[in-house]
């Protein structure tokens, strides 16, 4: 069985709990957490996730920095980012993919919208 590796960036432990716990339904994906920009960067260097979901509002710099960055080193430029923000304005979202985010879900969390989003990223099985 595949083992997908996901990392969330996020500065909120709420949020954090809620896709741990979505998350936790699917034994073939292994969730590491970050809860700022620079611990994210280092982790996706390092570990090298098959996606990214990145909050848009970081204690540290903005999920477009993030993206920027993670963009522009070659260990992690190919990794696919999907915003999971509560920025919901039209403006936002358009941004987001005209940059080049895979996708941008909102806060606060549709549950089978997620699940589903994950599985069209993270075929199960």
């Amino acid at each position: 069985m595949t083992t997908y590796r996901l990392l969330y960036i996020e500065d909120n432990p709420v949020n954090t709990l809620v896709v741990e716990e979505l998350v936790a339904r699917r034994p073939d994906v292994e969730l590491r957490c970050a809860e700022d920009g620079q611990e994210g960067l280092a982790l996706a260097t390092e570990w090298k996730p098959h996606l990214v979901l990145l909050d848009m509002q970081l204690p540290d710099m903005d999920g477009f920095a993030v993206w920027h960055q993670l963009k522009s080193h070659p260990d992690t430029a190919q990794i696919p980012c999907i915003a999971l923000s509560a920025n919901a304005m039209p403006e936002d979202i358009r941004a987001a993919l005209a940059l080049g985010f895979a996708d941008y879900w909102t806060k606060p969390i549709d549950f089978q919208k997620f699940a589903e989003g994950l599985a069209q990223r993270l075929p199960p099985g």
